[in-house]
């Protein structure tokens, strides 16, 4: 697997650390040492160091979000293209300065 190493130099060492395990960081000499060292490190970390475990959350049938609930409501309403094509219609009614809100 690869991973981004983000390497830095500060008062002539190098800090190498892992974007996606921050934890895991190495100083160095040079360039290569502080990429070798935080290699080494990851690999003792992810393999000693660390467990992954897989778990299952389970998604609640209710939700919190009315809109989600109502959604699919009209699917077959014979009628909601004509609904479309009042608010279309009373949209163009309004004000000129309205109109660029509405259409947003």
């Amino acid at each position: 697997m690869i991973y981004n190493v983000i390497l830095s130099k500060q008062d002539n060492q190098y800090l190498a650390r892992t974007k996606e395990w921050p934890e895991v960081w190495v100083t160095g000499a040079t360039r290569e040492q502080a990429i070798s060292g935080v290699q080494t490190k990851l690999m003792e970390y992810l393999t000693q160091d660390l467990e992954v475990v897989p778990i299952e959350v389970p998604i609640p049938t209710h939700t919190a979000n009315p809109w989600l609930e109502k959604f699919g409501w009209f699917k077959d309403d014979p009628t909601f293209a004509d609904l479309q094509a009042e608010i279309a219609a009373y949209r163009r009614t309004l004000p000129q300065a309205n109109a660029s809100e509405v259409d947003a």
